[in-house]
């Protein structure tokens, strides 16, 4: 497939489930290395003020139960080790000069504010770590000439809170609950839901990576299969303007939410990048 080829997303009729064209684009610690694999090089490695280190090419991370802010996944092990790897992204739409992107996966577990109060997107720390420490962590340089400044539109959600803050530029964003009831991107389509019956919730469902899980980001239960699937933020404001809206386990729109500072949470940052620049940089499909 050519650079310039990221179609749309479909439907497939018979299932009712989204077809997207996907990007690979920077790179964050995702997998866990366990078991046979968690040789003594990776162990005894020196680990810089990150947790970061390079072995025979390879970046890794090192966390421990005191670095992270929810340690209720963590389990007992002093550390974990986890291997940097490409990102992987959802092209939601291709309007021939830039693609809108969603990450596959729950890349990280993070509150939407680190107190509990009212609080707009414009001012949470979840946009302010997504700005810096996330921008700075995932991209390189190149990567980063390649991603807009894109205006976001804070809208209210209808019967609930009348807007949340100003209207802001961001490069890195969460979706709000108006997006993801947008069927143009392939996470909901009231068409084939009526036809053929299907989970319309289905296409909203996201699993994290085992970064993200060892964070906090915890598990749905076993009850519909949903136990390897996260709650995941989105930016609209709820119910209450302490409390921030998310995606159940199950794919459904939590808008009546949860407080702002609850570390069990994904993250799935959407942006969007300039086709023109995008040919320029190699591995991307």
């Amino acid at each position: 497939m050519d650079k310039l080829d990221f179609a749309n997303p479909s439907y497939n009729r018979d299932t009712g489930k989204a077809v997207w064209s996907m990007l690979y684009f920077g790179r964050y610690p995702q997998t866990e290395v366990k078991g046979d694999a968690l040789v003594p090089a990776i162990t005894d490695a020196e680990y810089d003020i990150n947790g970061d280190t390079y072995i025979s090419g390879m970046k890794y991370r090192r966390i421990s139960r005191e670095n992270i802010e929810n340690n209720e996944c963590f389990g007992n092990n002093t550390f974990r080790y986890f291997r940097w790897e490409k990102i992987k992204w959802r092209v939601l739409w291709n309007d021939g000069e830039t693609l809108f992107v969603m990450a596959d996966k729950g890349i990280d577990c993070k509150a939407y504010n680190n107190e509990n109060i009212s609080i707009t997107w414009e001012e949470c720390t979840l946009r302010q770590w997504l700005a810096n420490d996330f921008y700075n962590m995932a991209f390189n340089s190149s990567e980063q000439d390649a991603i807009i400044t894109y205006k976001v539109n804070n809208q209210g959600t209808p019967r609930y809170i009348k807007g949340n803050g100003r209207d802001t530029e961001d490069k890195i964003y969460i979706l709000s609950i108006h997006e993801i009831r947008n069927s143009d991107y392939g996470l909901w389509d009231k068409e084939i839901d009526w036809e053929h019956k299907n989970d319309k919730k289905a296409n909203r469902r996201i699993k994290p990576t085992g970064y993200a899980h060892a964070r906090g980001a915890s598990l749905g239960n076993v009850i519909g299969g949903y136990k390897e699937n996260c709650k995941w933020w989105l930016r609209s404001a709820s119910s209450y303007t302490n409390y921030g809206a998310e995606v159940a386990w199950d794919g459904s729109i939590f808008k009546t939410g949860y407080h702002t500072r609850i570390f069990c949470s994904a993250v799935v940052p959407v942006m969007h990048i300039s086709i023109k620049d995008l040919e320029h940089l190699p591995n991307t499909l």
